[in-house]
């Protein structure tokens, strides 16, 4: 797919060593657009800038930024140096976020907070730290990557919906502030993804969770470069929202029309999956 209104482009995604961060980063620098990715592992963003240098413009200016997005006086630092790195910033994708599952009481106090501290503080503290650019500029691109679980939550995914939630509660209202100096702001869901995010998640997941997940004909697993292109894609229209394919789309679209089905509709995929469990576990 081409994305040629991104040549030239100016970028900076946190999140982007791994996951879809990386898949947007390598999209993006295919297109022609200089990026600058962040993250907190220094030896991973040393790889995908190797990996941006190989598929991108030879003009083009591609570096990382080591930086954990809950501390606000590094994203500030981090937002200064890459503006001077890059010559301004065109774009700005807040992709950082991490998942951790479990039932509310098996959760320990610091995860909650550690959740709410990337997931939801990651993207603010980032994203005020480029605000005076974008507002004196008066123009740009701000995209927020929340999760299909910003708009709904099932079992064992309680603190890190809470923590996507917020996400979609602060992107309202800061679009609205960017607007009004010509700024866009966006929220895209991403669906779930193949990820090493994912496969992590997948390590210590509630079994009921997964069993949950394995029997729903909603929950489809999609490729990040699937969804990096979906958002590319996304970013330049109108729609504030964003999805990937038809599955997250009609998952919003009922849970924004049709709420009390849609709760009703997720009890009865619990209980089955509950009844799978135990039939397994008779079985053994």
């Amino acid at each position: 797919m081409s994305f040629k209104r991104y040549q030239g482009k100016k970028v900076f995604i946190t999140g982007g060593s791994a996951g879809i961060g990386k898949g947007i980063a390598l999209e993006l620098a295919k297109a022609g657009a200089s990026v600058i990715v962040s993250a907190r592992g220094k030896s991973n963003l040393e790889q995908t800038v190797k990996e941006l240098n190989a598929v991108g413009s030879p003009t083009a200016i591609f570096d990382y930024s080591v930086l954990d997005v809950s501390d606000k006086n590094a994203a500030d630092k981090a937002a200064k140096k890459a503006i001077q790195t890059l010559g301004g910033l065109d774009i700005l994708i807040c992709s950082s976020g991490f998942a951790k599952t479990g039932e509310a009481s098996d959760m320990k106090d610091e995860v909650y907070r550690n959740l709410m501290d990337v997931n939801y503080f990651g993207h603010v503290n980032i994203t005020l730290a480029f605000q005076d650019h974008f507002r004196k500029q008066k123009s740009g691109e701000i995209a927020f990557l929340a999760s299909t679980l910003a708009f709904f939550s099932i079992y064992g995914y309680g603190a890190y919906s809470a923590s996507k939630f917020a996400i979609v509660g602060f992107a309202q209202a800061f679009r609205q502030e960017m607007m009004l100096h010509n700024v866009k702001v966006k929220l895209f869901f991403p669906p779930t993804t193949d990820t090493p995010g994912l496969e992590k998640e997948n390590t210590d997941k509630p079994l009921l969770s997964k069993e949950i997940e394995m029997g729903s004909a909603l929950n489809v697993v999609h490729k990040i470069e699937s969804v990096a292109e979906a958002i590319l894609k996304w970013l330049p229209n109108k729609k504030f929202f964003g999805y990937t394919g038809w599955d997250s789309w009609l998952q919003y679209f009922l849970f924004r029309h049709f709420p009390e089905f849609s709760i009703r509709l997720t009890d009865s995929e619990l209980k089955s999956a509950q009844a799978r469990l135990d039939k397994k576990q008779k079985v053994l």
